[in-house]
């Protein structure tokens, strides 16, 4: 989720977490049906502390399958919370099917370790009397008993194979290892679309976020299907493999209206800016469009340039490369071997090449 849409809530464990503006949303709908069912301010209220406990609880769970991808040797950027629950971003995710296993499970035995602490609580200093106790809100009396089953809840909807909530992935990692981590992955993901017509088509009678879990799921699983082919197609390839040498070029000391005229002629996402036959930059057809928006055409393009580009080198796995360029939208990035350019990379370059390559395969 772009930082723009979202509320940051802290580092823990240097992994950023922050709650999206949709999740305002659900709190409104829960104070809409609190209010809706008669319920007076204080049991509002205390419907809003229980749905505010339980996200810690789903805060708990993402740093859960989080902390385990790190300790595996994954990478996780962020943590969002949504109204549908929590989402960990990784960057790269443990490819072996047993740390897979391991990441996936981790998130619902953290609820799992919540939900045994609650029912210690419960039976060692409430004291709870389900017999005489209430159901019909959310209550300080029931508020601890509730929050068990909501957590006993999560892990069991968790475990449900449909991927890529954690039981598809569950189920993935284990079929990885009998089958090809692509063909693993094809037949979670078909399950898993299963399991999202259901929760679309049962959502439209029972609970509307059952429909959004099942097109979040729809898509989800397309998505990283998807991108479990490029990383098979891609492998044992690197950046030297489609380093592209021939690009449009441009003096630093062109204008941005030099620039203007002959973007519409080049079928690149942008230009290799030099300076004495040297390499100072790129001037990406973004940069270049909101240059003259802002600065005008008869601004030089060296003015324009935003410091040192980011480099790519030449031994870099390439579908690491392809990860960072399409999360991040770079469309035009420079290579180097060493201290020596040797080229740009093209993201519309790189999604020919995957092409190519899955034709020739």
């Amino acid at each position: 989720m772009k930082s723009r849409y979202s509320l940051p809530l802290g580092k823990p464990f240097g992994i950023k977490v922050a709650v999206h503006w949709t999740f305002s949303l659900l709190i409104a709908w829960i104070v809409i049906i609190s209010l809706a069912r008669g319920l007076a301010l204080p049991q509002v209220i205390m419907h809003i502390l229980f749905v505010l406990a339980l996200f810690v609880c789903v805060v708990l769970h993402e740093l859960g399958h989080s902390l385990a991808a790190i300790k595996l040797g994954g990478e996780v950027s962020s943590i969002s919370l949504l109204p549908i629950g929590g989402m960990a971003h990784l960057s790269r995710m443990p490819e072996k099917p047993r740390d897979e296993f391991l990441v996936s499970a981790a998130g619902p035995l953290v609820n799992v370790v919540i939900a045994i602490v609650l029912w210690i609580y419960l039976v060692t200093l409430q004291r709870v009397d389900i017999e005489n106790m209430e159901f019909h809100a959310i209550t300080r009396q029931n508020f601890a008993l509730m929050l068990m089953a909501a957590n006993l809840f999560i892990v069991v909807f968790n475990l449900i194979p449909a991927f890529p909530m954690d039981g598809g992935r569950l189920f993935r990692s284990a079929l990885s290892m009998k089958l090809s981590r692509l063909r693993s992955t094809r037949i979670a993901k078909d399950i898993g679309q299963i399991f999202a017509v259901f929760f679309i088509i049962a959502g439209l009678f029972l609970n509307p976020f059952l429909v959004v879990i099942g097109f979040f799921i729809l898509l989800g699983a397309k998505g990283e299907y998807e991108m479990i082919k490029y990383q098979e197609i891609l492998r044992n390839t690197t950046v030297h493999d489609i380093v592209k040498t021939e690009y449009a070029e441009l003096d630093e000391n062109s204008s941005l209206g030099e620039a203007a005229e002959k973007l519409v002629h080049i079928s690149d996402n942008g230009f290799v800016i030099k300076s004495d036959g040297e390499f100072t930059g790129i001037l990406t057809k973004n940069d270049l469009i909101n240059g003259l928006s802002i600065h005008g055409k008869d601004t030089t393009i060296k003015e324009v340039l935003q410091g040192e580009p980011e480099k790519v080198k030449t031994d870099t796995p390439l579908f690491d490369v392809y990860q960072d360029m399409q999360r991040n939208r770079k469309y035009l990035m420079p290579v180097f071997d060493g201290d020596q350019f040797k080229g740009v990379l093209d993201l519309e370059n790189l999604h020919e090449f995957f092409l190519i390559r899955k034709a020739t395969q």
